[in-house]
């Protein structure tokens, strides 16, 4: 689903709101608002708006989530679901500088590609509540006079998340996404424990991680740490990929934060050859986050395992080596309890 297609924002050169990227990425956490960045100047934005608990559901979707076809998706939208193109169409007159060229209405909330290519005097946030405000008073006046409330409902959970698009590739990305995403949560439906349950997992020492995808994989016969040093030499590096392949043929889990290119290289000869691995994260996982892009797939196969930190930094930060040190730490640590059969519990997070 989508509105207007505009190129405006990088097809017109001479244009005073040309509609540039923002440098030093923060990504704030639900409804939060990113504190380095001028929500009024031009930018472009992921928007996801939660519906209310008490509106219906805004559609469904059924079809075959292993097709690329987008003919094969199928969303049919409710009463309350059909009301959103029309507001969005509506309030884009009002906002004739707000583009709109990706949206994707999904059961309990809707993403919004927004490409702001000109100043906001207001800011984001209230050309945001018009669009929400819109949506509610269609929806009020959609009810049957006998259903219709004295108050006017509110269609949307308060607030809204944006993401912002600091490259273009970033942007392509989220366009991308939310034309995706109706697939997307077909896979999620068949694939629940591996894409939307959370685990907790309690090691030795009381560490504790949150696990996300295929946890069996911590209970396979032989995992090995993945960490190269810049201080290899190219025959060392060499050694250490064919010692690498030799543990996969061979059966066993690769663990790692998979940092250095020679990780990622491993990582990638992994999932090309069809073999599993297990990532640890340098952050948590926010509570409904999800993998995303190629590591999404690799989830609803069962063939990867996310090992998120305890606790959730809402703000994206730098990796600094010592941080990395530590992560490769944690992977061996991990590696060598599960090898060595020491005690560590596996549970649904509470």
């Amino acid at each position: 689903m989508a509105s207007h297609i505009s190129d405006y924002s990088f097809n017109n050169p001479d244009n005073v709101f040309i509609n540039p990227f923002y440098r030093n990425p923060e990504h704030p956490n639900f409804n939060r608002r990113a504190n380095h960045h001028d929500y009024k100047r031009p930018a472009k934005y992921l928007i996801t708006i939660l519906k209310n608990p008490v509106i219906p559901a805004l559609c469904t979707i059924h079809g075959d989530p292993y097709s690329r076809e987008k003919r094969d998706i199928i969303t049919n939208l409710s009463p309350s679901g059909l009301i959103i193109p029309g507001a969005i169409k509506d309030w884009n007159q009002k906002f004739s500088g707000i583009y709109v060229p990706e949206y994707a209405i999904m059961p309990d909330h809707i993403h919004l590609c927004l490409d702001v290519c000109t100043h906001l005097p207001n800011g984001l946030s209230l050309a945001m509540a018009g669009l929400m405000g819109k949506i509610s008073k269609a929806y009020h006046s959609s009810l049957p006079v006998s259903e219709m409330p004295e108050k006017m409902t509110s269609f949307f959970s308060k607030g809204f998340n944006d993401r912002i698009a600091y490259n273009q590739q970033q942007w392509e990305r989220q366009l991308q996404y939310t034309a995706d995403n109706p697939r997307r949560y077909l896979i999620k439906r068949r694939h629940t424990d591996y894409l939307l349950k959370r685990w907790l997992l309690k090691m030795p020492g009381d560490n504790k991680f949150i696990l996300k995808g295929n946890i069996f994989l911590l209970r396979q016969p032989f995992l090995f740490r993945v960490k190269t040093s810049r201080r290899f030499t190219s025959a060392e590096a060499e050694g250490a990929m064919n010692e690498w392949k030799t543990n996969l043929y061979n059966g066993g889990i690769p663990i790692s934060p998979f940092i250095h290119p020679h990780e990622k290289g491993l990582r990638d000869f992994a999932i090309r050859e069809g073999f599993s691995y297990i990532r640890v994260c340098s952050n948590g996982f926010a509570q409904r986050g999800a993998a995303s892009g190629k590591e999404f797939e690799l989830m609803s196969q069962g063939r990867i395992l996310l090992i998120g930190q305890y606790n959730y930094n809402t703000q994206k930060e730098d990796l600094k080596y010592s941080y990395a040190q530590i992560l490769n730490q944690q992977s061996l640590d991990i590696a060598n309890a599960c090898n060595q059969g020491l005690p560590f519990t596996i549970k649904p997070e509470s």
